[in-house]
């Protein structure tokens, strides 16, 4: 397959490039039929050309949007520090109901730290991000027994499950969790995988539509296609490969994608 120069396009660019796809010849090609989840693995096999094409460079950018959706490295860190924060605060509070002077109050800080606490206290801050989520949400959802609400309020701690609530939806949000689960990968790896499948797929494509009009002959099928193409070709004019490599290195479709687009979207 060769290679048409899509690893110069930015992520960006790629995003950008939805648009082309519901204008002129492209809005013609309707793909509702085959985007059904349960139903687009055996419906694939009969879909026209034009129709697995638009599902392609539709599908490589939805996959490349999440990645983008989900925040950098450095704010998923500061995000985990303040969930792990609430954390130890908890644990303080919890502590210090263990060592009060009322009976009661030992006995509720007791049952808290054995059904919200980890380890020693703070064994949950170790965890993955994805895990974090899922421990916090867990505490939220055991603060919901009556039993144990009126325990919190004993040692007085309910102030803590608001703190951990927030940090918890707060680290989930970031993750794009639903899509994500677990700790990701770096988002600088995951991101250049994301375009690299862009890269890969409108290679595809634009190879595709090259072949068909190297063999078809006028008429209004060989101009669809020519006016199918036009779009893919707009998108490597606005974003050429930069002068002094175009001439001295072939393109790498797709192993190098991450040099045109940085880590994060414009």
């Amino acid at each position: 397959m060769a290679a048409y120069g899509y690893s110069h396009v930015p992520d960006r660019g790629f995003h950008a490039f939805l648009g082309d796809l519901e204008e002129g010849a492209w809005r013609e090609i309707s793909i509702d039929k085959y985007d059904a989840p349960d139903q687009v693995a055996p419906l694939l096999l009969e879909a026209p050309r034009p129709v697995a094409w638009k599902l392609r460079a539709r599908w490589s950018i939805a996959r490349l949007d999440e990645v983008l959706a989900v925040a950098s490295d450095d704010v998923l860190r500061s995000l985990d520090a303040a969930w792990d924060s609430a954390q130890r605060a908890f644990d303080y509070t919890v502590a210090a109901a263990e060592e009060h002077e009322d009976a009661a109050v030992r006995t509720a800080a007791t049952r808290v730290r054995r059904a919200m606490l980890k380890g020693g206290g703070t064994g949950q801050t170790t965890l993955t991000y994805g895990a974090e989520v899922d421990f916090g949400r867990s505490q939220l959802e055991a603060a919901k027994n009556k039993r144990m609400e009126a325990d919190l309020k004993k040692i007085g701690a309910l102030a803590h499950l608001k703190r951990i609530e927030a940090a918890t939806d707060a680290l989930a949000k970031a993750m794009g969790r639903g899509a994500v689960e677990g700790r990701p990968g770096a988002r600088s790896t995951r991101l250049r995988e994301a375009i690299g499948g862009c890269v890969n797929a409108f290679n595809t494509i634009h190879d595709e539509m090259v072949w068909l009009l190297e063999h078809l002959p006028a008429g209004k099928k060989r101009e669809q296609v020519e006016a199918l193409q036009r779009p893919f070709l707009e998108l490597l004019k606005r974003y050429p490969p930069p002068a002094a490599s175009a001439a001295t290195e072939p393109e790498e479709e797709g192993a190098e994608a991450e040099e045109a687009s940085g880590d994060e979207p414009a």
